[in-house]
């Protein structure tokens, strides 16, 4: 029982320490600082930058470095007890021209890059329905036209005066839809075209500005031996 009681105190206590006198641990900095970034493998922490995760982190860990205007940043990294590791990663900030050449391929594609999801949700709903609309038309349009060339055909062949006499207002008939579907098909592509222009000109000229930021100097992430969780240390120079 005592030796159970030993043991037990050795892990709970002696253990810990034993791994904070160790040091190491994962140090995050970027350029601009305050974003947020998250590690995970064995267990997930995340916090904002400049950031300095202590002891408990061992093993193969993903990284993600996500702020509000500038492109997500993923890499992976192997912690081990003892060892210190900096990561300093320079941002890449999100661009119109970024945001544009997404959207001319896929039309709300660059406002959700941008982090505009319901207007890139839009935007894409609008194209689908364009396309859709003229992939109708044009199959209404084809089979009308075949129906007034199989039918014009039908009049030139016939030497009859009657029979011609009985299909001319049919073939004018078949002409006008003809012509109204033509119509509709070309309506169709102008809706298409439409739909692409706006969702350019959306985010082109719409570009969303940067929303500011945190601004932080240092923050660090450390277990809590005796409550068994951890503590958040932040500290900013004015």
């Amino acid at each position: 029982m005592l030796t159970k009681g030993i043991l037990g105190f050795l892990i709970l206590y002696l253990l810990p320490a034993l791994a904070i006198a160790q040091g190491g641990g994962l140090s995050v900095d970027t350029s601009p600082p305050g974003a947020e970034v998250k590690v995970a493998g064995a267990v997930t922490v995340s916090g904002l930058t400049p950031i300095k995760f202590m002891q408990g982190l061992e093993g193969n860990f993903k990284v993600t470095i996500k702020k509000y205007g500038f492109d997500t940043y993923k890499s992976s990294v192997f912690l081990q007890a003892g060892r210190e590791v900096n990561l300093t990663v320079k941002l890449k900030p999100k661009t119109r021209f970024k945001a544009a050449a997404r959207s001319l391929f896929i039309p709300g594609w660059g406002q959700a890059y941008t982090e505009q999801k319901s207007k890139g949700f839009v935007f894409a709903l609008l194209a689908v329905g364009t396309i859709g609309y003229y992939f109708r038309t044009d199959s209404d349009f084809n089979d009308d036209n075949d129906r007034y060339e199989s039918m014009l055909r039908d009049y030139n062949a016939t030497g009859s005066f009657e029979e011609k006499e009985r299909l001319y207002p049919l073939l004018q008939d078949a002409r006008k839809v003809a012509y109204d579907s033509e119509n509709k098909r070309r309506i169709a592509i102008g809706a298409a075209i439409a739909a692409w222009g706006i969702n350019l000109i959306d985010v082109l000229f719409f570009f969303p500005e940067e929303r500011g930021s945190t601004l932080v100097n240092s923050i660090s992430l450390q277990p809590d031996i005796n409550s068994g969780g951890a503590t958040v240390a932040l500290t900013h120079r004015f």
